[in-house]
């Protein structure tokens, strides 16, 4: 495994789902400069196979995508990983999908174009609130 920065290895995971690789790629090449171990998906249907066989602190998915939708997914996923929170990205904002959104349980809504410094805010609020959570437990 490469040398990391700050000389250890990540131990957050998330999950990258999104059908435009160049979008996966760009949040994965952002992520991973933040030092987390980020892997990327291009439909629903691979990522709840990865949900499916790794544990992610956190999955970041697309809502709209041929096959699975980002919501699909979350009702899919929650039956493998009931405590994993989801950040949706949408290029399709509306208020109702905002709401259903929450109603799902999503811990974050963003709208495309995504500005990576609020990404960034967004990941490391989910992942602490995540961590908080576990203790509590």
């Amino acid at each position: 495994m490469p040398p990391f920065e700050n000389g250890y290895e990540p131990t957050m995971r998330i999950l990258v789902i999104d059908d435009d690789p160049e979008m996966g790629r760009l949040i994965k090449k952002f992520l991973s400069r933040e030092d987390y171990r980020v892997e990327t998906a291009l439909n629903g249907s691979d990522g709840l196979l990865l949900i499916q066989q790794k544990a992610f602190d956190l999955v970041i998915s697309d809502l709209k995508m041929p096959g699975m939708s980002g919501f699909e997914l979350i009702r899919k996923a929650r039956a493998v990983a009931p405590d994993t929170p989801f950040i949706l990205i949408t290029a399709f904002g509306h208020v109702k999908t905002y709401i259903d959104a929450m109603d799902a349980g999503v811990f974050e809504y963003i709208n495309k174009p995504i500005k990576l410094k609020d990404l960034r805010r967004i990941v490391r609020k989910a992942l602490q609130v995540d961590a908080l959570e576990c203790k509590i437990q």
